[in-house]
């Protein structure tokens, strides 16, 4: 706020009028303007006086401090109703993303429901396993899970086909020695 605008507010503010959004700006020029803050309390003091006579009150001692307690009440005010519109502000804020998680959450739980519902559509009816579920599971044995189970037992790991091929070489060998002997006992009976 600049000098010629903060000495505008000096009735005002000595009228309690004050507009809401230079409430704020006004203190804080009065704090730190020497020049304004004396002319100031140079109308404060004739102003306030002049109503204390014309209304038969008791004369204050003190203008200074009265001055200093208004100026403090008015930053007082404008703080409190900043802190009003930054709570509204954070509250409105706060319910718009909670709204808005709501809609989202149900937007993602419609398009979950048309998928699942194309894809009961395109696979048929064997899709879900809630209408397969007397099918499954019969004496209370899943055919599913048998069914994997004996693919998995068919498998051969990579350790078993290497222990295999071990087992193959040696087998080998042992023909192979077994072979020799039979043509060195041949060779022996000639």
């Amino acid at each position: 706020m600049e000098h010629l605008e903060a000495q505008s507010y000096i009735m005002p503010f000595i009228d309690g009028k004050v507009p809401d959004s230079k409430q704020s700006a006004f203190v804080i020029h009065m704090k730190n303007c020497k020049k304004c803050h004396e002319e100031l309390e140079i109308y404060y003091t004739l102003m306030v006086g002049m109503r204390q006579l014309d209304n038969n009150m008791e004369l204050s001692t003190d203008f200074s401090k009265d001055l200093e307690r208004d100026l403090a009440r008015l930053n007082s005010k404008a703080k409190t109703k900043r802190r009003v519109r930054f709570s509204a502000f954070s509250l409105f804020l706060t319910a718009f993303i909670i709204v808005g998680a709501f809609v989202y959450a149900g937007i993602l739980a419609k398009i979950y429901g048309f998928e699942q519902n194309t894809k009961e559509a395109n696979q048929g009816e064997y899709y879900f396993s809630t209408r397969l579920h007397d099918s499954l599971l019969i004496d209370d044995v899943d055919k599913v899970k048998r069914s994997e189970n004996i693919q998995k037992e068919k498998e051969i790991t990579s350790f078993e086909r290497i222990h295999g091929y071990k087992d193959m070489e040696e087998d080998l060998n042992e023909v192979l020695r077994v072979g020799e002997e039979l043509l060195n006992v041949e060779a022996s009976t000639d």
